[in-house]
């Protein structure tokens, strides 16, 4: 059975049959037919991030390159922690994937998601042991050993020419595919003798390729935001479709990566593993109107657009022509951002209120200057910090604080001085309190290490999950 299952990789014109279960009290939603049988059959598996652009984009550029279609599968909405998925979700996932007859199956991974992803593996390696996998995602990037834990192969970087390459690999000798630049295998993954690829058993060297360029955003297509081939799993039913068209708010992304370094950020690691190429960048104002476009299309009842950047607002000259445009073609639907207070120039909230910005969100760490610096490498004053806001009440936009709380670091003496700071800011404003995550590898994890607030374990495999929660119980103030 195995040898036929990876016969059928080789072959794609003679597949087999995967059995789809029957009679079962579970409500499979209609399987779409529109997959070329050309290359290998691969479902994309997000867990606990219906938005995913990263597997959106991997989707759409791929259908782009070379016709192919990608299946893609929503596991689960948001919060974890609130909503944990039930055995019988797996079992649904697993009917999917079954039914689908899937070849390969790629995860996108973030540290939050690392011990749901455990589990989904878990099911996949029981029950389709034969199906290869590939973990993508920040986390494989940081991580790259660690997610060897889950698949066989792991994309270390971008994944759009990555991924791209590793499927059309299979119309070739399979050699080939183990030099693609971005991906790291495990050795034992290729079988040379019968030259076909075969899922690993573990314990083997791994090989790791050099890092693929990073992607020019110019040369990224419209987001498919159709139904076709594209299953969300909630609430223990699977549901045909995508699972954001229903909603208000659409989210658009006009750059990747961030030009900024705070500690506690996986943008202060990501640059180190992402170096091939500029790590920020922006995508053409044009694009991006085509991209808002796009989602006013799918999006049936479409209200607002939010900005989805690290930071928006930073480029002067992009954000100029970009005010200028979505003034001109979208002057009755507001936006959204994140901005950070250093990055905003004395009149980049006056064009951007123009524009139709409705409410942007501010990152204050902290409301101690020294604290910021110290410990969040923030630079900005609470002298500019003042001045921001009183740019965004004379435009009458509403803005929302995000702040950092249970930080160790963080002594009476402090919170006193960050309270007092944000009670003298000029009302009226919001306020998000994020809980600080030990993100793996970060300046800021690194430190609590060191000092000993947390331990290692804490923050790498089984732990990411304890890593959302181990700073309610650290602040020993």
């Amino acid at each position: 059975m195995a040898d036929q299952v990876l016969n059928r990789l080789q072959q794609y014109k003679e597949f087999s049959a995967e059995t789809i279960l029957a009679g079962g009290s579970r409500d499979s939603a209609p399987i779409s037919p529109k997959i070329d049988q050309k290359y290998p059959i691969t479902t994309l598996i997000s867990l606990y991030d219906p938005d995913c652009i990263g597997n959106r984009t991997l989707a759409t550029f791929v259908k782009s390159k070379i016709g192919h279609s990608v299946n893609q599968i929503y596991f689960k909405d948001l919060f974890p922690e609130r909503y944990p998925y039930v055995e019988g979700e797996l079992d649904l996932l697993i009917d999917l994937l079954r039914q689908t007859k899937t070849d390969l199956i790629g995860i996108s991974l973030r540290s939050s998601s690392y011990t749901t992803a455990e589990a989904v593996v878990r099911r996949i390696r029981k029950d389709l042991q034969h199906i290869p996998i590939i973990i993508g995602g920040t986390h494989a990037i940081i991580c790259a050993e660690e997610c060897f834990k889950l698949g066989d192969m792991v994309c270390v970087g971008e994944g759009e020419y990555p991924f791209l390459e590793l499927l059309k690999g299979f119309q070739g000798r399979f050699e080939k595919i183990k030099d693609i630049k971005g991906i790291w295998f495990k050795d034992d993954f290729f079988s040379q003798k019968q030259n076909f690829m075969q899922r690993s058993k573990g314990g083997n060297p791994i090989i790791e390729n050099e890092q693929s360029k990073n992607t020019d955003l110019n040369n990224i297509p419209l987001i498919d935001f159709s139904d076709e081939n594209k299953w969300f799993i909630e609430n223990g039913v699977v549901n045909l479709g995508d699972p954001l068209t229903d909603r208000t708010v659409g989210e658009v992304f006009s750059a990747r990566g961030c030009p900024y370094r705070c500690t506690f950020c996986l943008n202060n690691v990501l640059e180190e593993f992402m170096h091939d190429g500029d790590f920020v960048r922006m995508r053409a104002v044009d694009l991006v109107i085509q991209d808002i476009y796009n989602i006013k299309k799918y999006y049936k009842n479409l209200n607002k657009i939010v900005f989805a950047d690290e930071v928006f607002g930073w480029n002067v000259k992009w954000s100029d022509e970009f005010c200028r445009k979505y003034k001109e073609h979208f002057p009755d639907l507001p936006f959204a951002a994140l901005f950070s207070p250093s990055a905003l120039k004395k009149d980049t909230v006056d064009k951007m209120a123009a524009a139709g910005l409705s409410h942007g969100r501010i990152g204050v760490q902290s409301g101690d200057q020294g604290q910021r610096l110290s410990i969040y490498d923030r630079h900005e004053t609470n002298e500019e910090i003042i001045k921001v806001v009183k740019q965004f009440h004379r435009n009458k936009v509403r803005f929302t604080f995000d702040s950092i709380v249970n930080n160790p670091y963080e002594t009476p003496e402090v919170l006193k001085e960050s309270l007092r700071f944000f009670m003298e800011i000029p009302k009226p404003y919001e306020m998000n309190m994020h809980s600080l995550v030990y993100f793996p590898k970060t300046n800021l994890t690194n430190k609590a290490i060191e000092d000993g607030w947390i331990t290692k374990e804490m923050v790498e495999g089984p732990g990411q999950d304890e890593a959302l929660r181990i700073n309610h119980v650290l602040v020993r103030h």
